[in-house]
């Protein structure tokens, strides 16, 4: 059937297929049963080997793992689809028309939301949360889009008219969200752009191959040959490999020796060296074993149409660290205890009982259930008697509950609530934590993901849709938000600021402005488009206030002139008094007169002064003089005294 098809490139295809197989089994030994445990504890599938013990019976898989992921996820989606603009364009600062910068920021978005890429990264999102890490491959499509319109008839009465189709091609730039149960990597890599190469692998419908190789686009090689589905990993549905309907492609983006990309070498002989030649190039394989395609990398910026992020850096490691991997050991932990728990609820509470087997008639099958009639030889008593196996211990359910805090600490999810601290401040503080954690992804993401598929999708419309974008060198600007959980403390943040503001506050209004903006009910717009308008004064208050600032202007001025006239009246009054005081000022004549009157005054004052001092002289000269006439009166006056005592004493005597 296949003898008459092509097989080119067998050279080519030895070199790809041994590395690939490498590739292939280092990320099987390494992380494929990982990831899918947990895969299955976040759909809450139980197979066998997911027993944490020989004796277990219960099968429950408890929802804590499932609520981490999902809660962060939709933090994720939120913070960055939260308000419809998720990312921006930065224009020149030199560039005068801003509207250019712009014009293609819009078209951009809408091209890109028209084809799912919001879904895509959704699901990417999704992705990382269990895997760890998320990958998306950009495909460039070339579609005919169907278009109604209206023609008018010729040569009919006027407004007749008829209705049909119109077809426009058109190119579009989609998103693929890639498991990496798909994805294959040098082991050896950081990075997509540092690896040797990657590949994709899936299995696609085989009437897709053939409109391929109908369009030129895939060589006319066989589709036979049987293919493994056991590199997929775990799949919940049981599918076998069927040839008729189904093919796997491996789709290899990355170096190759450039002489192996003529379909004529048949021998695979390379060698680093000087002399071997690498080049970029895409690779598609076909069950493994034909090569449909083989041909250098054709995009502008030969770069590969891979995008990938870690949820959670691990330094060195291409695969990150997701939610499921943060919180699988108390996952675990926390299916053990809920599993022994109800094993032991179905011992502790179901009736059992003890028989005697001698005591029971032969073949009877012995059952407990109401209205039942056992059957016994001799006495019940003796016979039967009811089996307690104990209690089931309290403590277990309280224990449960500490391994959901497990995962909340492991994971950062603030669902999983219960014994935890439900105070104000301790739920502040939870989800302070939880945010920061999450904006450590975000961040990530919007580096790593976010911006370089916007580069690349502008790249291929650059290259491949010349008519609608123009040529110019752009840099994009991630738009993200606040999460839900950050937007709910921020709002209430904000509830609490409002009522401590006075309402003829101008930063009342500001923050009213704020909360709705923030917010996502269904007429935000409309509630914040109000609170706008509101904002901007009223045409007829603008104009009555113009005429009151007018009427204040005209009345200042009136002030301002009647403050000059007082001024000029009493510089006047200044003038008359200063002429007066010019009248008052004595003649030449009379200065005269006054001046030897002064003089004759002083001559007055000089003689009475020179008598003053001559008199003072005088008493000076007769102070000895007078001194000498007190000491003779003193002396006289202690001559007396003595003379009168000798009297009194010869009085006394004679007595």
């Amino acid at each position: 059937m296949f003898e008459s098809k092509e097989t080119s490139h067998p050279a080519l295809a030895s070199w790809l297929t041994h590395r690939l197989e490498k590739w292939r089994t280092h990320r099987d030994m390494n992380y494929i049963s990982k990831w899918d445990e947990y895969y299955r504890l976040w759909r809450g599938i139980w197979v066998e080997q997911d027993k944490t013990r020989d004796s277990e019976k219960s099968r429950l898989i408890s929802p804590a793992l499932q609520q981490a992921v999902e809660s962060s996820v939709a933090e994720l989606e939120e913070a960055t689809f939260g308000r419809g603009k998720w990312f921006d364009l930065q224009d020149d600062l030199l560039d005068q028309d801003k509207q250019d910068a712009e014009y293609v920021r819009n078209l951009l978005q809408e091209d890109l939301e028209k084809t799912g890429v919001k879904d895509a990264i959704c699901e990417v999102f999704l992705n990382s949360a269990i895997y760890g890490t998320g990958i998306g491959k950009l495909v460039v499509e070339q579609n005919v889009e169907r278009v109604p319109y209206e023609q008018p008839v010729d040569n009919t009465l006027a407004g007749t008219s008829t209705r049909s189709l119109r077809e426009q091609p058109t190119l579009d730039v989609k998103l693929l969200a890639i498991s990496p149960k798909e994805f294959l990597i040098d082991p050896s890599a950081l990075s997509i752009n540092e690896a040797l190469g990657v590949a994709h692998e899936v299995i696609k419908p085989r009437y897709i191959v053939l409109e391929g190789i109908k369009a030129g686009i895939y060589k006319d090689v066989p589709l036979d040959g049987d293919y493994d589905t056991k590199s997929f990993g775990f799949k919940e549905e049981i599918k076998q490999a069927d040839e008729s309907d189904n093919v796997k492609l491996t789709e290899y983006w990355g170096k190759v020796p450039k002489r192996f990309l003529r379909s004529k070498v048949d021998k695979d002989d390379f060698e680093y060296s000087k002399k071997e030649e690498l080049v970029e190039a895409v690779v598609t394989i076909v069950n493994d074993t034909y090569i449909l395609r083989a041909e250098e990398n054709a995009f502008m910026m030969v770069d590969r149409p891979f995008i990938s992020y870690q949820h959670d850096l691990v330094p060195s490691k291409f695969w990150g660290r997701g939610v499921c991997e943060k919180g699988f050991n108390s996952q675990k932990a926390l299916d053990a205890e809920m599993r022994a728990r109800i094993d032991s609820l179905a011992l502790t509470t179901t009736p059992m009982m003890a028989a005697d087997a001698t005591r029971l008639p032969r073949g009877i099958k012995f059952e407990v259930r109401a209205g039942r009639t056992i059957l016994t030889n001799g006495s019940p008593r003796d016979s039967i008697m009811p089996l307690d196996m104990g209690r089931t211990d309290p403590n277990t359910f309280n224990q449960i509950g500490l391994l959901q805090n497990m995962i909340q600490m492991g994971t950062g999810s603030t669902d999983v609530t219960a014994g935890a601290d439900r105070t104000a401040s301790g739920m502040s503080m939870t989800q302070s934590a939880s945010i920061k954690r999450q904006k450590r992804t975000l961040m990530n993401f919007q580096n790593t993901f976010l911006i370089p598929l916007i580069n690349k999708s502008m790249w291929r419309k650059i290259q491949f849709d010349v008519e609608r974008y123009p040529v110019n060198d752009y840099k994009f600007i991630p738009y993200s938000t606040m999460g839900i959980m950050a937007k709910e403390i921020e709002m209430t943040q904000m509830v609490q600021m409002l009522q401590s503001i006075p309402k003829d506050s101008p930063a009342f209004n500001v923050i009213l402005l704020a909360l709705f903006q923030n917010s996502s009910i269904h007429n935000r717009d409309q509630i914040v488009k109000a609170l706008m308008e509101g904002s901007q004064p009223n045409p007829e208050a603008l104009q009555m206030q113009q005429a009151h600032n007018m009427l204040q202007m005209q009345q200042a001025e009136a002030t301002i002139q009647k403050t000059l006239a007082e001024a000029q009246e009493e510089q006047a009054k200044a003038v008359k008094w200063q002429a007066d005081a010019q009248t008052q000022i004595p003649d030449e004549f009379s200065m005269e007169e006054r001046m030897l009157k002064f003089q004759k005054e002083m001559t007055q004052l000089q003689k009475t002064i020179a008598d003053t001092h001559y008199k003072v002289s005088e008493t000076a000269r007769n102070e000895p003089e007078v001194e000498h006439l007190h000491s003779e009166t003193a002396l006289n006056n202690a001559n007396a005294r003595a003379k009168d005592i000798e009297t009194n004493l010869s009085i006394y005597n004679n007595i």
